[in-house]
């Protein structure tokens, strides 16, 4: 009789690969991150329910649908250290990829695809 239990060599490496086929069937959203003087910057785009959103410190302040693969370009301002900046999210799609980008005031944002 099988117990039912999945002996593998490397566990951890196994996780990851279920939990990334997971994500390529379910659509799981994609996160990328990145860090400010005042917070953190976050754009999410979702396969599942087809929509790309701008967050500010986990805030949404900007979000489109994307029902056909399409060029997104979000923006949002907002206050932060005493000041107005302006955030510029954009999502260029490729025949099977995408490329996401975020500035703000202009200046490049660097992203972690967190997953």
């Amino acid at each position: 009789m099988i117990s039912g239990r999945i002996l593998c060599p490397d566990r951890d490496a196994t996780l990851k690969l279920i939990i990334e086929v997971k994500r390529q069937l379910w659509g799981l959203p994609d996160r990328y991150v990145g860090e400010y003087e005042w917070g953190t910057i976050e754009l999410v785009r979702n396969n599942w329910n087809k929509t790309l959103k701008l967050l500010i410190n986990s805030e949404e302040v900007a979000s489109e649908s994307r029902v056909l693969p399409h060029h997104i370009e979000l923006t949002a301002s907002f206050d932060g250290n005493g000041g107005k900046h302006t955030a510029v999210a954009k999502s260029d799609v490729h025949f099977l990829s995408s490329k996401e980008s975020v500035e703000v005031d202009g200046k490049p944002l660097t992203l972690t695809k967190i997953k």
